[in-house]
Formats: structure tokens, sequence, C-alpha cells
């Protein structure tokens, strides 16, 4: 986080799917420097916690968008209620620690084999991250395509079904700056 300077333009945090971001792919996602503040296995409230830790630093960077790639680790082990809750509170902080900076949450990508993991908790999060959107002051952006018509193998996927190949990550790219561009 050293490298935290006014001029970044868009920050990314999340999870493992967000710190793998190949940096020439991610630097494409904003209109100048960004910052990408993934950290592998973090939960919502991981990145929650960290926004709440790191504040005063942050506040000293001004993003014009914020992307937000997390849950996939949460849906396993809490309700997708649960999750919808986390997302609020994540979303409550950001929007309070960069109010004219615009959130885009990428929804939470399909997993596993046949890409059925977790898929109805999934699908229930995904949904009503939609659904509520607006409220929540973000705008979502459904990645899902990347997951090869949901069979496997799938070559924008490593071997463990969750984490994503250089493939995947310029498909990912894509679809997120299409997402970015038409709001």
């Amino acid at each position: 986080m050293s490298g935290l300077t006014g001029d970044v333009s868009t920050v990314m945090l999340g999870d493992s799917l967000v710190e793998a971001w190949p940096k020439e792919l991610s630097a494409s996602l904003g209109a100048g420097p960004v910052a990408n503040l993934g950290v592998g296995r973090d939960r919502i409230q991981n990145t929650l916690w960290f926004i709440e830790h790191e504040r005063e630093r942050l506040r000293k960077i001004k993003p014009r968008s914020v992307i937000v790639l997390v849950g996939t680790n949460n849906i396993y082990l809490d309700k997708p209620c649960g999750v919808m809750e986390s997302y609020q509170k994540l979303f409550e902080e950001i929007r309070a620690l960069w109010p004219n900076g615009k959130i885009y949450s990428i929804q939470i990508l399909p997993r596993g084999e046949q890409m059925k993991g977790a898929a109805e908790n999934i699908g229930s999060v995904n949904s009503e991250l939609s659904r509520r959107s607006r409220e929540l002051g973000i705008r979502t952006i459904d990645a899902s395509n990347i997951a090869c018509g949901r069979t496997t193998p799938c070559a924008n996927y490593k071997s463990d079904l969750l984490h994503l190949t250089p493939s995947g990550y310029e498909a990912l790219t894509r679809i997120a700056r299409d997402g970015i561009g038409s709001s």
C-alpha cells in the first residue's frame, strides 16, 4: 500500500481473484493509475476490516472508480442473507471513504465441477446484488460468461476451478471494461 498516491484513478478491492489480476490487464480498467489492493483468501469481512483500519491512508487517494470482486470465500461459510449484510456494510464504508467514486461490484463468479459449486448460494447472492444495486449505490457486473458455458474443464479456470488462467483474466478484463464503460 506504500504506492498509494493522489493520482490513483481506480482502486481494486477483493480476494485472490483481484490480487492475481495481471497488472498489464488491470491497468486498462481506469483512466489513470490503478491500485490493486486484493488480498488472497479474504472474505468480505476482511476487506471491510482493511478499509476500517487503513482509513487514514486510504483517504489520501480520490479514486474515480472502485472495483470490488470479493465474496467467493464467503459463499460456503455464510448464508446468502449474511453475505448480503456484509456487502451492504462494505459498500457503505466504501461510499463513506470515497463519496465521489463509482462503485462497481463484479458478481461472484461460477466455480467448481461443471460450475455447480455453491451455485444456488451464488445465484441467490448475485440476484440480490443486482436487484439492490441502486439502493446500495453500486453497479453490478455479471462476468459469469467466463465460465465456458458452465462446463469443465474450462480454459478460463485453473485446475482448482476457482482461480483464473491468463485467458480467464483477459475475458474478465473485457467484461469489466464493458461494464464500467456502459455506466
